[in-house]
């Protein structure tokens, strides 16, 4: 098998990449096959003339040609861990976003039957009680944007990227097609399911777990976990006592209770950095118009994306959400949290982006839990009744002044005019302002037709459970196991999905 590179091809709702493959090599159809796309971006360096640019994996009838984006194709190889026998046939996971469920997958590809647990609901009872939010009503602390059947990533873009592939990646795409996730996940550069479509596969992941023995306890919550002589000696969940063989931490990036515990019963821990900032949102139109250079490209490619770093400030825009919405995501009382959503169609006329910058010990001091103390200050100091979100003009945020009104925008609930630098310290502000600045040289206009929310803490996780390197195992005890994005090795839906099958991997009875 070979890999072909750099196939640029023009824009257009169709194309024949065989023919533009044989032109590639000078060589006829019948002399090779396609077997699959195994990338496909896109081009709009020339607006009037944007291209797709595929790479595509071919075998030949007979002996390859010579030709510099042209190689042998080598899959890449998982490094081999040791696995690790277990007794009983049912260890426990503590959480059902991707990484807890893609444990469970790979788990039950061993012959074993996992009980997952988590605090809030099944994903179809989560989704109502989030509308509700969403309309005015309560929060429910236990099960929201964050936790609950499907993690956080069930109320988001759904986006799918990641910044390589290997092995376990491609099992998660495969297995996420077989769930119901169109197949070409597999080779767009920026793929994505949106809320809606992940929801869909959620359940059906869910259906075929339980079809395999595997049990699901929803409003179940971890109150504690001790240790004795490196292995659990107990763990409490709503007031009953297991004594699993092994546990496996699938918590989120939002289980500060948990992060709590953890620290006060020793497990090893440490603090890392993260991000803070704001959602920034503009009209989808205006964006099409900068990123495309006409809105008539929007139908065949879907609607306009852009990635920005600022280097000399640290800051940068995160998690994308053409066609989507600014949303309510926090999981605390009195406090505000947003985030960017979108559905699959992707067909709301806003779309936002999270403008973050990084902080580090430096900005929430030394104590390992300080960069949880340092989001939950912001998340606290934002908040009003109803659970209003500030809301300020970009540019009026770079001049320091509050907006006179509130802009149309797609929050929801609702919105309350505030100098959004009054959340963040004078470095954050300076570095965010900066980052405003830089972009507006490259995407004209972006300051003047941005309006920010605020506040985005929930980017990452702000600590790190330490684990061994060689047993995935916590450095505290070789029965304890922590994945995804609330262990610190993740970030994202595939990335935390392939932590969760790589660790559930490693168990057989």
């Amino acid at each position: 098998m070979y890999s072909i590179r750099n196939i640029r091809i023009p824009l257009a709702k169709e194309y024949d990449l065989e023919f533009t493959i044989s032109k590639k090599l000078n060589i006829p159809k019948s002399a090779f096959t396609l077997q699959r796309i195994l990338r496909q971006a896109y081009d709009f360096r020339k607006k009037r003339s944007p291209l797709f640019v595929i790479t595509a994996l071919i075998d030949f009838v007979d002996e390859a040609p010579v030709h510099p984006d042209l190689e042998i194709y080598l899959p890449s190889e998982e490094p081999i861990i040791k696995k690790i026998a277990l007794s009983n046939h049912q260890p426990m996971i503590i959480g059902m976003g991707p990484a807890g469920l893609f444990c469970a997958l790979a788990m039950v590809e061993k012959g074993l039957k996992p009980q997952l647990f988590d605090q809030g609901d099944a994903i179809e009872q989560r989704s109502i009680a989030v509308d509700q939010f969403w309309a005015g009503s309560g929060l429910d602390c236990d099960s929201n944007v964050q936790f609950g059947e499907g993690g956080a990533g069930a109320f988001s873009d759904g986006k799918l990227t990641c910044r390589s592939k290997d092995v376990t990646i491609e099992a998660v795409f495969d297995l996420l097609i077989k769930f119901g996730a169109p197949q070409e996940i597999a080779y767009e550069a920026l793929p994505h399911l949106g809320t809606d479509g992940i929801r869909k596969v959620i359940i059906k992941i869910r259906e075929y777990l339980i079809s395999c023995g595997c049990e699901f306890h929803y409003r179940h919550k971890l109150q504690d976990l001790q240790l004795q002589n490196g292995k659990i000696k107990k763990v409490v969940i709503n007031n009953v006592t297991y004594q699993p063989e092994v546990l496996v931490l699938a918590i989120g990036n939002s289980a500060r209770e948990t992060f709590r515990m953890l620290h006060a019963q020793n497990v090893a821990i440490e603090a890392k950095d993260f991000a803070v900032g704001f959602r920034i949102e503009h009209q989808q139109d205006f964006i099409d118009e900068r990123m495309y250079g006409h809105k008539r490209w929007r139908d065949i490619v879907g609607p306009a994306t852009y990635r920005a770093v600022d280097k000399r400030s640290g800051s940068y825009t995160f998690c994308m959400c053409p066609g989507g919405f600014v949303v309510a995501a926090s999981s605390e009382e009195k406090s505000i949290v947003t985030n960017g959503m979108s559905y699959a169609n992707r067909a709301n006329i806003f779309c936002n982006s999270a403008l973050v910058t990084t902080v580090s010990k430096s900005d929430f001091g030394a104590d390992v839990l300080g960069g949880m103390l340092f989001q939950e200050a912001i998340e606290k100091k934002a908040f009003q009744k109803g659970y209003h979100a500030p809301i300020q003009n970009a540019l009026d945020y770079i001049r320091s002044r509050k907006s006179n009104f509130i802009e149309s925008n797609s929050y929801r609930p609702q919105c309350y005019t505030r100098n959004i630098e009054d959340l963040f310290s004078d470095s954050i502000n300076s570095r965010l302002k900066s980052a405003l600045q830089n972009i507006d040289s490259s995407i004209h206009g972006f300051s003047g037709n941005g309006v920010l929310i605020a506040p985005e803490t929930r980017t990452s996780s702000p600590i790190r459970i330490l684990r061994s390197i060689d047993a995935r195992s916590s450095v505290s005890s070789e029965s304890l196991f922590a994945i995804g994005e609330g262990a610190g090795y993740a970030g994202g839906i595939i990335s935390s999905a392939a932590d969760g099958y790589r660790t559930g991997a490693l168990f057989y009875v």
